[in-house]
């Protein structure tokens, strides 16, 4: 007795667009969509959990895009082809390392540092590190 395959036999025809199997990538874009939805309060939380059940039980590529269609593009919106988002950039990191500095510091309270103020993070951290440097220095040309 032999079993045969589909894959075995090769097709002509591509299969149609609805019938591409989704990878885990993309089921969990679509979970952090769900995710940050839930936390704007456009979803409950038993709607999102049953959404996110959806997201992970869904074997088609087409079975994903529904579970968005009620909410707005503004929301991390997934680009077609269901692709994540790319990495941020240097100055978005930067930004948030001085704001996370800053709230540290200061308190919760503080709102986002200006360009100035991350300019002049900046400018504090390379002295830090150019006194480090000649402590550094100094301390190992002692005897």
């Amino acid at each position: 007795m032999s079993i045969t395959f589909a894959h075995d036999h090769p097709s002509t025809s591509r299969p149609p667009a609805g019938s591409v199997r989704a990878s885990d990538a993309e089921r969990e874009a679509v979970v952090s969509v769900l995710h940050a939805a839930l936390g704007e309060g456009r979803l409950d939380l038993a709607e999102t959990e049953s959404r996110v059940s959806a997201a992970y039980a869904a074997r088609l590529r087409a079975d994903l895009p529904p579970l968005l269609s009620d909410l707005p593009d503004g929301i991390g919106r997934i680009a077609a082809p269901l692709t994540g988002p790319g990495a941020p950039a240097w100055s978005a990191v930067w930004t948030d390392a001085v704001w996370r500095a800053r709230t540290v510091l200061l308190g919760p309270h503080e709102p986002r540092p200006g360009a100035s103020q991350c300019r002049t993070a900046a400018v504090l951290c390379a002295l830090a590190v150019l006194w480090l440097l000649v402590c550094l220095l100094l301390g190992a040309s002692l005897p």
